[in-house]
This record gives C-alpha cells, structure tokens and sequence, in this order.
C-alpha cells in the first residue's frame, strides 16, 4: 500500500449540505471502485449519526450486487434488536436499489463477542481490505466500539496487533455493554477510512487528536501515513 502524506478534511456548513456531498462521494467511488476491480466492500459504522447516508445511498444507481458490506462494531444483541448495527444497515441502506448488496454479520451465537471473534474475522477476511471504511466518534472520542475503559480496550488500540476484531465489555454503554468490533488494525485494514462526526464538541475532540493530544483511539489513525483518513463534519 503507497505512502501517503497528508489526510483530508471536508468542513461542510450544515448537515443536509455534508449528506448531500458523502452520498454522492461513496457513490462515485463505488462506481470507480466496481468499474476497476468487479467489486467493492465497505464497512460501516453504526449509532444514528449515518442514518441519511444510508437511507440515501438505498436508493444509489451502483451496482450493489457487487458490493460487500460488513460493521465497523456489533452490540451483543439479536439481529433483529433496533439496538443491532446490523439492523440498522439493513433497515436504512440494504433495500430499493441497495437490496442486492451482500451482508457479512460480526454477530455469532457464542455467548460473549470475544468467544466470536475468531469466527468474524474468518468471514470478513475475503472482503479485506475494506475500500471504504465509515466510523462516528462519540463524545467522549470512542470510534466503532474501542471505548476508552472498557475491558479488552488496551489489547484492541494497541497498532502492533495482530487480531483485526476483539471482543468489548463496556458496562455502562448504550445499549450492550458487550461489543465486538474493529480493532486499530483492523480498521487500518482499509484503503481509505472515513470518520463522520457532527458538532463543535467532537470538533475539538478531533483536533486534539490530529494535534497529538488526547487519548483518543483516532490520534492513532491520524498519526500514520499509510491509509488515507478522510474526516467529514458539520455543526
């Protein structure tokens, strides 16, 4: 994978102006993507900060049967939990023209997300690297489920791993404190990352992280030079 040298960011004036943009940027990349190598996959995150994206990109003129989609990270839950990530992508994005799109699920029947993990990473190992990977940011800097305090946390930040999924327990989070979800090298596995966030808050968040301060998991995705990170806000 080529060096790169610097990132980018796109500050949009408000949020139906940055929807309108991201959609048609995946959906031209898709397009290029499929048009060069027969395919595309992408991993996307959860929570409700993509919804428009997904609903918008439902009804996007690419060719979704060649398209694999996977989570950036999976509460716990049943798959048909309104709380499941997988869910929601089905819900909003996997349906009018996006039906046809392929879904590989993180969620297992083994009773805790790191009992799972092997068996995730054996599914999502042929759609690797992603060529789009999507993640949010909570307040508090969290991207997908790499939780700041959470058990596992350490072992799933740490760029010198091997694992590209990890098990989570994040008591207190919404809802399921168990996760699974992309670790930094996991993430990393991607041809290009995009982080979506919203407000001033995670604004200063971000910067904190692009200026080598803080502890957020993303000064780490900043920090390299290898896969270009796109970071996309309005207020």
């Amino acid at each position: 994978m080529s060096t790169v040298t610097t990132h980018e960011e796109t500050f949009y004036q408000d949020r139906k102006r940055l929807f309108a943009g991201l959609t048609q940027d995946f959906q031209d990349r898709l397009a290029e993507i499929i048009r060069k190598r027969r395919k595309a996959s992408i991993a996307l995150a959860g929570g409700t900060t993509p919804g428009p994206l997904y609903d918008a990109l439902s009804n996007a003129p690419v060719n979704w049967e060649r398209v694999s989609i996977t989570v950036t990270d999976e509460r716990w839950v049943n798959p048909q939990d309104p709380a499941s990530n997988e869910f929601l992508v089905r819900d909003l994005l996997m349906r009018r023209r996006a039906a046809g799109a392929t879904f590989i699920p993180l969620k297992t029947n083994h009773a805790k997300a790191s009992g799972g993990a092997s068996t995730a990473e054996k599914r999502i190992a042929p759609i690797m690297p992603f060529d789009i990977c999507l993640i949010g940011m909570g307040p508090d800097g969290h991207i997908a489920s790499l939780i700041p305090d959470a058990e596992g946390y350490a072992a799933a930040v740490d760029p010198n791993g091997t694992r590209k999924l990890s098990g989570i327990y994040a008591p207190g989070a919404a809802g399921s404190p168990e996760r699974m979800t992309l670790t930094i090298p996991g993430i990393l596995a991607s041809r290009r990352i995009v982080i979506l966030f919203m407000g001033q808050d995670k604004l200063n968040v971000y910067n904190e992280a692009k200026a080598g301060a803080g502890n957020s998991p993303i000064r780490e995705l900043l920090a390299q030079r290898k896969v270009p990170v796109h970071a996309v806000w309005a207020p």
